[in-house]
């Protein structure tokens, strides 16, 4: 009886330091989340703000709103635009490319977790007369058979995570140019997805179906 009594005193001290030892972890952890956190912030104000706004809401239609976006898409970018060792750039910009050359991938996966905490504002759209027809288009598809946008988009733009971005409230400028740049082929490649849809529609589609999107969520 003794014995076991001793043996039961002596657990609580052990007991007492793992616990004490997973609070510290667990504090490390938040540390570290922390110190990522703000370093991902410091590259954004020196960077990334300028085009897209220190939380993702940038104004300048020309550049997309990062707010909200899925991080898996957000980092998959980077390194499209980023490239590596013999490795050419998928997504070709030099100001992007300029902005991404030298950043490690932790850097890139750190920003792309900022801007996807960030909550997203409201967009709306520039040309409202087209947007009823551009609903037409993303719910049902274009007259040259491209696909409906909501099967890949879903009904509110908030796309399928990690490969379908987050689209509602988009900038209308940007879903537009980005809609030609595939269509052109200067955005994507050969058996890309978008480089097979995009093509079906036509410049008046593109307009209206671009309108839409920057008007989902109002």
């Amino acid at each position: 009886m003794r014995k076991y009594a001793l043996s039961r005193g002596a657990a609580v001290p052990a007991l007492a330091c793992a616990a004490l030892g997973l609070l510290l972890a667990a504090q490390c952890t938040v540390a570290r989340a922390d110190d990522t956190a703000l370093h991902a912030r410091s590259i954004v104000a020196n960077r990334c703000a300028a085009c897209h706004g220190i939380d993702g809401n940038g104004t300048a239609e020309m550049y997309p709103r990062l707010a909200g976006q899925y991080p898996q898409y957000l980092y998959k970018q980077l390194v499209q635009f980023k490239g590596g060792p013999g490795i050419r750039p998928l997504r070709q910009n030099a100001t992007m490319q300029a902005m991404v050359v030298d950043l490690s991938d932790a850097d890139m996966k750190a920003l792309a977790q900022y801007y996807a905490a960030q909550p997203p504002s409201q967009g709306k759209s520039m040309h409202a007369e087209l947007v009823e027809a551009g609903k037409s288009i993303y719910t049902h598809g274009g007259a040259g058979g491209a696909p409906a946008c909501i099967s890949c988009h879903r009904e509110t733009g908030g796309g399928i995570a990690p490969d379908f971005p987050r689209i509602t409230g988009q900038h209308e400028t940007y879903v537009s140019e980005q809609l030609q740049a595939w269509k052109s082929g200067k955005r994507g490649g050969k058996g890309k997805l978008m480089s097979l849809i995009v093509p079906l529609l036509s410049d008046d589609e593109i307009a209206a179906v671009s309108a839409y999107v920057a008007s989902l969520g109002q």
